[in-house]
């Protein structure tokens, strides 16, 4: 899954795209059913600080995904995870960022970053600008530890799939 930034150098133009990504990639993960009983939103948490801006919200105005409502959330440390489907974790690795990791691994949350060392230190995807795209690479170990799978049409459009036993 490849998006075009329309011009690397504009100021957020990068992160709307990112934005776009995390909007759609849902589609294609398999949370465990458990982790989405009685539940009617769908919720995707940024780390504070967002480099979103609006355009998380404005993308996912009014969308659901399996008749859940998308919700945005801006979370820091302090806060529980429990209702996060999908994290992301903007910047390089430091040690908040690994902080973030460490404390949804057992949880069903996908882990979205972008820092090089991200799926090292346990994310499940990492998005990267390769010649003015946004792809993304997967760790496929982190998935499962925390009981999520993908579709084989995402897996296919990775520009790397990380998996040890």
């Amino acid at each position: 899954m490849f998006l075009r930034v329309p011009n690397a150098q504009e100021p957020g133009a990068e992160y709307r795209l990112k934005a776009a990504f995390l909007h759609r990639i849902p589609e294609f993960v398999t949370w465990p059913p458990s982790s989405l009983e009685r539940r009617d939103t769908f919720e995707l948490c940024v780390a504070n600080p967002t480099p979103f801006g609006m355009a998380l919200s404005e993308l996912t105005a009014g969308d659901s995904l399996n008749g859940r409502v998308f919700t945005i959330r801006e979370v820091d440390l302090s806060e529980s995870f429990d209702s996060c489907q999908v994290l992301f974790i903007g910047g390089p690795m430091d040690g908040e960022v690994r902080a973030y990791i460490q404390r949804v691994q057992a949880l069903p949350v996908l882990t979205v970053g972008e820092s090089a060392a991200f799926l090292e230190e346990g994310g499940i995807i990492r998005l990267r600008i390769v010649e003015d795209r946004v792809g993304f690479e997967v760790s496929l170990t982190s998935a499962r530890r925390a009981g999520l799978q993908f579709s084989s049409q995402m897996l296919r459009l990775a520009l790397h799939v990380k998996d040890s036993p």
